[in-house]
C-alpha cells in the first residue's frame, strides 16, 4: 500500500461523511499542504502495513467509526486511546529484533473472545502487550483549576479535612483506572498464559506528563496497587492480583497528542505526534514489575525503552502522599 492509497481509502472513509475531529487534518492535503498531526498517523500506520498486512485501512477504519458527535469529548478520549495503540505497535513491529520477530495483531486464545493489541513471537517467549489510555481531558482541568492534589489513598476523610486550603478544591487519585487496566489486561492475558506458560503479559499505559500519577497508583506502599496495602479489594477482603500481568510500563506521551491535533508545539525530544523516542531521550519510561507476575526478559524491557522509577529519574518518578500547587 502506498501513501496516496492510504489518504485515497480515508477520503473514502466516515472522516468524510460526517464531523469527525481529524477531519481538518486529513482535509488539508486537499488544499495542497499536510498536516504534520495527520502525516505522522498515515506514516505510523504504513510503517505497521509492512509487517502486519491490512493493518493501514483497519486502523483508519477504527479512527474513522469513532465520530458523528460534533466536539464530542467522549469521542475524543477514544481517539486518544487509538493513538496510543498506532504508538506502541509501530515502535514494536519497527525495532530492529535480535531474533525473527512475527506479530499477531488482536488475537484471541482458544476458548476466549478477548484479545490483547499484540503478540511478539520468534524471541524468547511470546509477548502479549496490551495498550491503554485514560480519559484525562476532565482530570486535567481539575489539576489546573484545585490548589491541592492527593496522588495517592493516603489520608483519610477527616485528615484530609484538616488539611489547608482544601476548600477551594482538591484532586483525586487517578487509581480507579489502573485499576481498571489491569483488570481488563488480566482477563486478555489469562487464556494465553494458560495455554502456554512462557507467555508473558505486559500492559503499557500512555499517560500524560504528571506520571507521578500511575506510578503512586501502583506503587505506594500504603495503597498501591501493586502491594499488600492495596486499597482494591477482592470479595474475601484480600488485595487483588492480576499473575497474568507480569509488568506495566509507563509512558509519558497523552499530551504530545492533544498538543499536535490541537497545533501547538511537541515538547521535550518528541519530533512527531507518533514518535515514540529513543533510548536515552527524555522523558524516560517507567517499567514496573508485578510482584506476583513473572519476569520480562530484557529484550522486551530495553525494546520499549523502559527502567525502573527512581529518583535519579525525577522527584515524578517517585510515589506522592500530597501535592500542594502554587
Amino acid at each position: 500500500m502506498t501513501e496516496d492509497d492510504l489518504y485515497r481509502h480515508i477520503y473514502d472513509s466516515a472522516i468524510f461523511k460526517r464531523w469527525h475531529w481529524f477531519r481538518y487534518h486529513f482535509e488539508l492535503r486537499l488544499r495542497g499542504w499536510v498536516h504534520p498531526f495527520a502525516d505522522s498517523i498515515v506514516r505510523a500506520c504504513l510503517d505497521c502495513e509492512r509487517r502486519i498486512p491490512g493493518f493501514a485501512r483497519a486502523m483508519m477504519d477504527a479512527l474513522a467509526a469513532i465520530g458523528g458527535g460534533e466536539k464530542d469529548r467522549r469521542q475524543y478520549e477514544q481517539l486518544m486511546q487509538r493513538l496510543a495503540e498506532l504508538l506502541v505497535i509501530r515502535q514494536a513491529v519497527t525495532y530492529p529484533w535480535d531474533f525473527r520477530a512475527t506479530f499477531r495483531w488482536e488475537p484471541t486464545a482458544p476458548g476466549s473472545k478477548k484479545n490483547p493489541e499484540l503478540i511478539i513471537e520468534g524471541g524468547p517467549c511470546p509477548l502479549g502487550l496490551e495498550v491503554k489510555a485514560p480519559s484525562l481531558l476532565d482530570h486535567i482541568q481539575q489539576r489546573v483549576s484545585n490548589p491541592t492534589q492527593l496522588p495517592s489513598r493516603v489520608f483519610n476523610k477527616q485528615q484530609i479535612d484538616q488539611l489547608p486550603d482544601i476548600g477551594a478544591g482538591w484532586t483525586k487519585p487517578r487509581d480507579n483506572p489502573l485499576k481498571d487496566f489491569l483488570i481488563s489486561s488480566e482477563a486478555k492475558f489469562a487464556p494465553f498464559k494458560a495455554s502456554d506458560v512462557a507467555f508473558r503479559g505486559l500492559l503499557i499505559v500512555v499517560w500524560d506528563d504528571f506520571v507521578y500519577e500511575p506510578i503512586s497508583s501502583l506503587i505506594h506502599p500504603k495503597s498501591g496497587l501493586f502491594t499488600e496495602n492495596s486499597f482494591a479489594k477482592d470479595a474475601s477482603g484480600q488485595p487483588l492480583r492480576f499473575p497474568s500481568v507480569d509488568a506495566v510500563i509507563l509512558v509519558r506521551h497523552f499530551h504530545q497528542f492533544v498538543n499536535a491535533a490541537g497545533d501547538r508545539p511537541l515538547i521535550d525530544q518528541c519530533r512527531g505526534a507518533l514518535d515514540y523516542g529513543r533510548d536515552g531521550d527524555f522523558p524516560p519510561k517507567a517499567i514496573i514489575g508485578n510482584p506476583c507476575g513473572s519476569l520480562i526478559p530484557m529484550e522486551f524491557v530495553e525494546a520499549f525503552q523502559a527502567y525502573p522509577p527512581s529518583p535519579e529519574m525525577g522527584a515524578e518518578y517517585v510515589p506522592s502522599d500530597l501535592i500542594w500547587w502554587i
